[in-house]
């Protein structure tokens, strides 16, 4: 009998995790709720040296630096690097939560037959 009931116990835990796991994602996904912050990088422009060579040449190399970077700054900001870092930590999370729900349930069933089997 105590197999049976610590069995429902893990069933229902692993399932009720799962489930909040789920309803928290969603949140995260309507955008209700942010992602929880691991990161937090703070992409500022940072000054690239380049090698020094004749005037003409260094010159060209700076326009081209300044260029990329500002076209890179406008594709890529700081806070989206933050953003896709954060969510993709979530996503590993999420999915060992799952897993290890997943794992906890199926130990929950197999209690609960072999205490069928049992009795």
């Amino acid at each position: 009998m105590a197999n049976k009931i610590i069995g429902y116990l893990f069933l229902f835990l692993g399932v009720i995790l799962i489930l909040w796991g789920l309803w928290f994602s969603y949140g995260i996904f309507k955008g209700e709720k942010p992602a929880p912050e691991l990161f937090k990088i703070d992409v500022s422009k940072k000054e690239t040296s380049l090698p020094q060579g004749n005037g003409v040449n260094e010159q060209m190399q700076n326009q081209i630096s300044s260029l990329l970077q500002s076209q890179l700054g406008n594709m890529i900001s700081g806070d989206s690097i933050n953003k896709i870092l954060n969510l993709s930590a979530w996503l590993i999370f999420m999915t060992i939560l799952v897993l290890a729900c997943g794992k906890i349930s199926s130990i929950g069933v197999q209690l609960i037959k072999t205490e069928k089997q049992n009795v």
